[in-house]
């Protein structure tokens, strides 16, 4: 509609200058042309004066200009040194009545030897009339004067209103034309406008299939062209967002350590299935802080003192939830989009370790307690044994009575030692039997997720591009593998690729990153050498290798 009003507008305008400018050439047209009938009627009447024979008088000439008015289709004055001699509409009665015309423009104009002309109200007729006068010189019975001959207004005014009319008639059939034809072009485009924002509405609805197929205007082409291709992009890159989001909420599931990631006010965002099996106390503990979900307060005062560095992983402590789970409490700061800074907080569950330090500390204890009264018996007989040899050597039989004695609890002692081996070997052979073998790939995928929020903020894209099929088995324990292999990826330089690389060799697991590496990159090689590890650089490449389980 406002295209068709400012079209409209446009007509409107440009018709109204070419109708002035056509009426008033028009207008000049009609004047020069009645101008021109009035310069030859002028010399029509000078021809007839002339070849009038002889007049007998002024009443005479006013009779004959009478005669001649209706003939010649004007106004005919015959004026001498300013007085109205003879005139046709007045007539030869009212002649003498008239008033002096020395001062009309047109009069002096030809006394001055020229062509007179002006265009004003007759005093005597009381209408608009054209004037136009020309100097006679005279016959043998006609003094010289001023024959001047009047064309009423009004007849020219016709001709130029139908002029007027006519070109309005075209200026509006015009202007008409130019309305229906930008009303169709509107129409068009309006409805290729309507096309469009329909399916960019529905592809911002999430309809990324939807396309322009065809469009009105074809000058709105190459917009539904660029939309669809936009289109087709965006429903390319959304499903592949679409599906690393549903991977990596996959692994987020499927993790067997308690995530949760905290806002900047302290606020759970987000919580695994593992962090609500170890915290039942909510269904749902999004929107809450981690005291509210169930976490120890000891947890939280420890959190809540911990200020970590952007990225860096920072150990809280281990800690014994009411449930008889043991956890170790690992926190690393991140920055969330739109909400600040944030913190994901990962509870490793290390139940099982911690049950073999507790055996092993019982074993110690039973192993003291039984070995020492078998120690205190060798010790006091083999210093009596010694003391007897000393004082009488000939005492031979009481010291080797002390040194049977000594031999005796030397091999209850021995007993008791190959006891309490054998039961902490059964003992540590059935918890290491119960554990199961770490996944490394599983904790690579962790590792990837847990650090996913700091590569996105560097720039970073690290992917799995070659694994085997299924679990790797390792050794190492898991939180172990999670936290060499995230000390390493968070490492990579800004905006570089990093593509990872599992595969079995022989005995071991090699896990390669290949890609750039900072030259002060720290390799997390002490913690995988405590599990029979190592870590060390091939090039720019980052390798791993883990003794297979």
């Amino acid at each position: 509609m406002n295209f068709l009003l400012w079209t409209w507008g446009f007509f409107l305008l440009v018709l109204s200058g070419v109708f002035v400018f056509a009426t008033g050439k028009a207008e000049r047209a009609v004047l020069a042309e009645a101008e021109e009938r009035a310069r030859h009627s002028l010399d029509l009447a000078q021809y007839l004066l002339r070849s009038h024979p002889r007049f007998t008088g002024d009443a005479d000439l006013a009779g004959y200009v009478d005669s001649l008015g209706p003939h010649l289709g004007f106004r005919l004055s015959y004026i001498v040194g300013g007085r109205v001699v003879a005139d046709s509409d007045v007539g030869a009665s009212g002649v003498g009545e008239m008033e002096n015309h020395a001062d009309r423009p047109e009069v002096r104009q030809a006394q001055a030897g020229g062509f007179g002309q002006d265009l004003r109200l007759s005093r005597t007729l009381g209408r608009d009339m054209l004037y136009v006068a020309q100097g006679f010189a005279g016959t043998d019975s006609l003094s010289p004067g001023i024959v001047r001959l009047a064309l009423p207004v009004s007849s020219l005014r016709g001709e130029i209103g139908r002029v007027r009319e006519t070109l309005l008639a075209v200026m509006l059939l015009v202007f008409a034309a130019g309305g229906v034809a930008a009303y169709v072009l509107a129409r068009r485009m309006s409805g290729s406008i309507r096309e469009i924002s329909d399916v960019v509405s529905a592809i911002g609805d999430g309809h990324y299939d939807r396309r322009i197929h065809i469009v009105s205007a074809t000058d709105f082409a190459p917009l539904a062209e660029a939309i669809n291709t936009l289109a087709t992009r965006i429903g390319s890159h959304v499903g592949e967002i679409e599906e690393r989001r549903k991977r990596q909420e996959t692994i987020f599931e499927g993790m067997a350590e308690g995530l949760a990631i905290l806002d900047a006010a302290g606020r759970i965002v987000a919580a695994n299935r593992a962090f609500r099996d170890m915290f039942p106390k909510l269904a749902e503990p999004v929107g809450r802080v981690p005291l509210e979900a169930g976490v120890p307060l000891c947890v939280d005062r420890a959190l809540a003192g911990k200020a970590d560095e952007a990225g860096a992983v920072c150990p809280v402590g281990r800690f014994e939830l009411p449930s008889g789970r043991v956890v170790d409490v690992t926190a690393a700061s991140t920055f969330m989009a739109g909400q600040g800074s944030g913190r994901i907080v990962t509870f490793h569950d290390v139940t099982e370790a911690a049950t073999m330090d507790r055996i092993f500390r019982d074993f110690v204890i039973d192993a003291s307690h039984n070995l020492r009264t078998p120690l205190t018996k060798v010790l006091g007989y083999g210093e009596t044994a010694r003391d007897l040899l000393a004082a009488a050597p000939a005492d031979i039989g009481a010291a080797g009575n002390a040194l049977s004695v000594v031999v005796a609890s030397a091999g209850a002692m021995k007993t008791v030692i190959d006891d309490l081996l054998a039961a902490a070997r059964d003992r540590f052979a059935a918890a290491k039997a119960k554990a199961p073998a770490t996944d490394a790939l599983a904790a690579l995928k962790q590792a990837l997720a847990a650090a996913d929020p700091v590569l996105r903020a560097k720039g970073v894209t690290a992917r799995i591009l070659d694994a085997p099929d299924g679990p790797v088995p390792v050794t190492a324990p898991y939180d172990v593998l999670v936290q060499a292999f995230g000390a390493i990826l968070i490492q990579t330089p800004d905006a570089a690729a990093t593509a990872i690389a599992v595969a079995r060799d022989g005995e071991s697991v090699v896990v390669r990153f290949v890609g750039p590496a900072r030259l002060d990159v720290t390799l997390p090689g002490a913690q995988l050498a405590a599990a029979g590890g190592e870590a060390f650089l091939d090039g720019a490449t980052r390798v791993v290798r883990l003794v297979a389980a």
